[in-house]
């Protein structure tokens, strides 16, 4: 029988190259894990858009996101595909006071325990598609923009912009204790250093952070620093905590909940 193991589900979103409002939405992974039923289960889901723990649906009139990788790392790193979410645009349904019903699907999905599961940490990832938008000019010399990458562009004369587009998000649970994680090979890449079952308000807590494989820094081509809110601080009050990244290393203090707001576990 595998025991509880008390665990804050570390949710981490990641993303290369924004454009437009509708590429300021972020995709993250949601996880809940209950075990009022032995031996226990997590549900794991996908936020899109702002508000955490759950804002919007992958497909809206604000913004969407084709989902390419929904996937489950085992402690050994091994991969195992998580069904991936249906994404279109459903009817509403109007409500007899004014309100419209959407359905939609967020990738609801139950992770069950057995006798054989093995212990440790395992992280619930998901990856957008890529997505380009380009600005070029043609061979008449027009100026026109398109959403594909450079080398798919027949007979233009020269480029104006080209920017890439992809999300990834992350979460982190335990079972039965906490093991350090390992990459799993994305091109932007957070991985937590501390023991995320047993962070309370006050403790520092420390992040690997790479790119393409390397260890990301703040230098004279950008600066590269953290961004962090949940539900239980910064979001509630509209405000976030950023940490720079140095020779891929950044860290932050984990704060108390706002006033009213649930403490993090």
């Amino acid at each position: 029988m595998l025991r509880k193991l008390k665990l804050t589900g570390l949710t981490l979103a990641l993303t290369a190259l924004c454009t437009t409002t509708v590429y300021a939405h972020s995709l993250w992974v949601n996880i809940n894990e209950s075990f009022a039923h032995p031996p226990g289960h997590v549900i794991t889901s996908l936020g899109w858009g702002h508000a955490m723990p759950l804002d919007d649906f992958l497909m809206s009139e604000a913004g969407a996101v084709e989902i390419e990788k929904y996937s489950l790392v085992g402690p050994d790193n091994s991969i195992t595909p998580i069904p991936l979410p249906v994404i279109k645009q459903e009817n509403a349904t109007t409500s007899k006071t004014g309100m419209a019903i959407v359905p939609g699907d967020l990738g609801l999905r139950k992770i069950s325990l057995t006798d054989k599961t093995m212990p440790g940490t395992y992280q619930v990832t998901a990856e957008s598609k890529a997505t380009y938008f380009t600005g070029y000019v043609d061979a008449s010399g027009k100026h026109k923009m398109t959403t594909k990458p450079m080398d798919e562009i027949k007979g233009a004369k020269s480029f104006d912009f080209s920017t890439r587009y992809k999300a990834v998000g992350k979460s982190y649970f335990g079972i039965e204790r906490w093991t350090q994680p390992k990459l799993v090979g994305y091109e932007l890449e957070i991985l937590p250093e501390t023991d995320m079952s047993d962070v309370k308000a006050g403790d520092l807590v420390k992040f690997t952070v790479t790119l393409n494989g390397k260890p990301l820094t703040c230098d004279m081509k950008g600066m590269n620093y953290l961004h962090m809110t949940s539900n239980t601080f910064g979001g509630p009050d509209q405000y976030m905590l950023t940490a720079y990244i140095m020779n891929g290393k950044a860290r932050s203090g984990c704060p108390p909940p706002a006033p009213g707001e649930p403490r993090s576990r």
